[in-house]
């Protein structure tokens, strides 16, 4: 009788430890800040709050998303309206960090959508999907990734597309 409450708990660890392993999201969006006003963390202008407010049409046929944003005026604002569209929380993250935001992503399951930065959002699509993504000038505000997870992944390994918006 012990030796089967032994296996079933080992049972119990192992299947709750795959699910975890498998755990990814199926989708990621990955977005530069809309345009910004000038100065020190500055605030979108009337253009960027227009293109922030766009970007929920994109994502209107999901039910929820995961949101995450760097911390500043320029990345929350431009999540903010997903923020309250979906009524969900903005997640925190830094910028300078982009390998335990990778960690944390992969946790999830489901839409994530990430905004971020010219330097940062093409250096995450690098690590997330193993290939070299070009460049952001400080002026490209329509471009951005999709990540779908590769069928044959574990759930690390996404194939990246490159869009660009036409609002």
């Amino acid at each position: 009788m012990k030796n089967k409450i032994i296996l079933a708990i080992i049972f119990l660890v192992m299947s709750f430890n795959c699910s975890l392993a498998f755990a990814a999201p199926n989708e990621i969006y990955l977005f530069r800040h809309s345009e910004k006003l000038t100065g020190k963390n500055p605030e979108l202008s009337e253009e960027g709050k227009a293109r922030a407010n766009n970007l929920v049409t994109l994502f209107k046929w999901h039910q929820n998303i995961h949101l995450f944003s760097s911390n500043y005026n320029r990345t929350l604002q431009t999540a903010a309206p997903l923020q309250e569209y979906f009524n969900t929380n903005i997640n925190i993250y830094d910028a300078g960090e982009l390998n335990n935001l990778k960690n944390e992503l992969l946790k999830l399951e489901g839409v994530v959508v990430v905004i971020g930065h010219s330097n940062t959002t093409p250096e995450l699509a690098e690590q997330l999907s193993n290939e070299k993504m070009p460049a952001m000038s400080e002026t490209q505000f329509t471009k951005f990734f999709i990540l779908n997870k590769k069928p044959s992944s574990n759930g690390s390994d996404y194939d990246v597309t490159h869009h660009k918006m036409s609002f």
